[in-house]
């Protein structure tokens, strides 16, 4: 079971009711997170967790100071994550990132169009995080209409 919540800090597993555990996490400088619950046989079998980010990019045309603010939370929030667990990226970021890898181990070549600069700017920091934009590691058909990290 997950949950997420306001009044959820980050801190070791507690005991709860009937032999279950909970797990809270979030940023040690907040108050807000998700937690998992656990049955407590399990609690200590948990190997790696999953960070799932839900983001939106501002639009093309919106302010360099709001794309900088942007970059540079989802850039710290990331960058939080501890390195044996998974990053998962999903929303709309805003960009082209081309058909061309041009050096980019995060692009494996099977993207479309032409890139511009929200596009690079994905790609600049997909490759600070080891992360694979998971629309270019295969072919479509037609206009793909999302970007995967």
């Amino acid at each position: 079971m997950c949950g997420a919540g306001d009044e959820v800090s980050c801190s070791k597993s507690r005991d709860i009711e009937r032999g279950f555990k909970a797990v809270p996490c979030g940023s040690p400088r907040t108050t807000s997170g998700v937690g998992i619950i656990v049955s407590e046989r399990f609690r200590d079998s948990i190997e790696r967790l999953y960070h799932f980010f839900s983001a939106y990019a501002p639009l093309s045309g919106c302010s360099d100071h709001a794309k900088e603010e942007f970059w540079s939370l989802l850039d710290e929030k990331t960058a939080e994550v501890p390195p044996k667990d998974v990053i998962i990226v999903a929303g709309d970021l805003s960009g082209h990132v081309g058909a061309a890898k041009d050096g980019y181990s995060c692009h494996d070549g099977f993207g479309y169009g032409s890139r511009h600069a929200d596009g690079e700017r994905i790609l600049e920091y997909a490759e600070s995080h080891n992360l694979t934009i998971v629309n270019t590691v295969f072919r479509k058909r037609g206009f793909p209409p999302y970007l995967i990290l």
